[in-house]
């Protein structure tokens, strides 16, 4: 046999079937076998698992996680044990399967796959933890530590498995269950501290166990462990730093955080430190919003360009599963961490008035993973053209325009007649260029005919009933041809604004600009009624022709 599969549960009656169906193409692929251990279930956990195994075993709980694992791994027929927890859900397995079937096994020790933290269950925010999952069965295999449980002969030859990822959503926590989190880990962490005082690994658990709870227990353990690994340093080191650079900047104690950042820096050029380490994205990430928040965006910019440079080389190429990363997740690995540091990067380029740099700053942008997040195409859709304006180059607005679902092009035109608005006509014409579409043309052309040359009443009605007949055939141009309507309106409403020289004229003057609103709006019917009403009031009105023709013409 294989593989065996091993797990611990404890009233996971919600978690247990998605878990359990995310494994089933790895059981039903290999020679494998999975083995459930409860530690005291009241609910139908149990009936749950036996519906997928018949190798459910039964612990008596005794704070001890070790313990309770490895009773999955006793008489485990496997050459492979690999384990999971029954709140994680695999969405791809392919890599895991190809590993065995192709043979590939027979080169490594051990093996990782990527568990994807979520923070919420929408999952809009993630972080990947590199799993150390998966090892050769060996004699005196087992696991070690009460908690935050690890296998003792995990080890190299080590293969990071591509197509092989987990959700997990036990994060995904409120301040009373992070609480009781805490109240359950703390007393076990403790103790193994108390048996290990020198170990690095223990002090990064005191220090994540007590940042929800307790940040200043939380920060005296991050000095403690950082004084630790200065004396004998561990790749958990880098850990602490981070946690502590957190920790003082929600304080918004952001030069303090960037002396950690330093100091950390420092740290790695030691000869006796490792200096390649997938951490560092989350230091290069943290310290360029520290440059940030303190306004110091001339520090910003090369920060983040080392972030971008490290998220391109380390994570689309994949070189960042390094030993530091097997300990927690890495937070900033993601595209929407790329999306909004890339953002923030372009804004500090604004404000020091480098715009070429802020452009390639936006061509870094992930942005074919975040076209269905409007609010943030809206974002990246304004800075876009503010930096096009400030290059006087408007070539990119095409290039993304394509690119767009229909919804996300309503908003890019509705940015595009804000500027038009902003800016008028100049750049509409620079806009006009580019010829993105028929229609965007069509509305662009209309409103700088308006803006430039001097047209009747007749000739600007004209004009509106054009940009309407955009506006109706074509619902993602509405928002930009609603700016041409306006301006057009304006005009119109200059050209036939009669002074006001007694209350009579006055409501006179009130009735015509409810009539011009109602034709506008297609109202018809009312603005007929209206008419007869101006009529009656002033029959020598001059506009009253003006107003029968508007009306006239409003019908063909």
């Amino acid at each position: 046999m294989l593989l065996t599969i091993g797990m611990i549960m404890k009233n996971e009656e919600k978690n247990l079937p998605l878990c359990l169906e995310g494994i089933k193409p790895i059981l039903e692929a290999l020679p494998s076998e999975l083995i459930i251990v409860d530690t005291g279930s009241t609910d139908n956990s149990v009936e749950i698992a036996k519906k997928y195994t018949d190798n459910v075993r039964y612990f008596e709980w005794c704070n001890d996680f070790s313990a309770a694992r490895n009773v999955s791994l006793e008489g485990a027929k496997g050459e492979w044990y690999m384990f999971l927890d029954a709140d994680e859900i695999f969405t791809d397995t392919s890599g895991i399967i190809n590993f065995f079937k192709s043979g590939e096994y027979k080169n490594y020790n051990s093996a990782t796959y990527v568990v994807r933290n979520y923070n919420d269950y929408e999952k809009t925010e993630f972080a990947d933890f590199i799993a150390p999952r998966l090892t050769k069965i060996l004699p005196g295999t087992k696991f070690e530590r009460a908690i935050h449980e690890g296998l003792n002969t995990y080890g190299y030859p080590l293969k990071n498995i591509d197509n092989a990822i987990c959700d997990h959503f036990g994060y995904v926590i409120t301040d009373d269950t992070a609480k009781s989190k805490c109240e359950r880990n703390l007393p076990l962490i403790l103790k193994e501290h108390e048996k290990n005082p020198d170990d690095s690994m223990i002090y990064m658990q005191l220090v994540e166990s007590y940042r929800g709870v307790d940040e200043d227990e939380a920060l005296r353990y991050c000095d403690e462990g950082i004084e630790l690994n200065n004396r004998t340093p561990h790749y958990s080191a880098h850990m602490i730093y981070i946690h502590k650079a957190d920790l003082l900047a929600k304080r918004k104690m952001y030069e303090e955080a960037l002396a950690v950042i330093e100091a950390r820096e420092e740290f790695k050029r030691r000869p006796d430190v490792d200096s390649v380490v997938g951490m560092d994205i989350d230091f290069y990430y943290t310290k360029a919003f520290l440059f940030a928040n303190l306004e110091k965006t001339a520090e910003a910019i090369p920060a983040f360009r080392e972030y971008s440079a490290f998220y391109k080389e380390y994570c689309i190429k994949g070189k960042y599963r390094t030993p530091d990363t097997m300990l927690g997740a890495i937070r900033y690995a993601n595209p929407d961490s790329l999306a909004h540091a890339m953002i923030t990067a372009v804004k500090c380029c604004i404000k020091e008035n480098k715009m070429n740099t802020a452009l390639d700053f936006l061509s870094s942008v992930p942005v074919k993973e975040k076209l269905s997040d409007s609010p943030y195409m809206a974002l990246y859709i304004k800075t876009l053209i503010v930096v096009c304006r400030g290059l006087n180059n408007y070539s990119q607005i095409k290039r993304i325009y394509s690119s767009l679902s229909d919804d996300i092009k309503y908003i890019f035109c509705g940015y595009i007649g804000s500027y038009m608005s902003e800016h008028g006509a100049d750049f509409a014409k620079e806009v006009l260029k580019l010829h993105i579409s028929s229609d965007i043309d069509k509305a662009l052309s209309i409103y700088i005919n308006c803006e430039e040359k001097d047209l009747s009443e007749t000739e600007l009605v004209n004009s509106l009933k054009e940009i309407k007949t955009v506006m109706e055939r074509n619902e993602e141009v509405r928002a930009l041809a609603k700016f041409a309507a306006d301006g057009i309106k304006k005009k119109i409403d200059s050209k036939l604004k009669a002074p006001a020289t007694d209350e009579l004229s006055e409501l006179a003057k009130i009735v015509k600009g409810n009539i011009r609103n109602l034709i506008s709006n297609g109202n018809i019917a009312e603005a007929k009624l209206y008419l007869s009403q101006l009529k009656a009031l002033c029959p020598m009105d001059n506009e009253i022709t003006v107003l029968e023709n508007m009306i006239e013409n409003s019908l063909h």
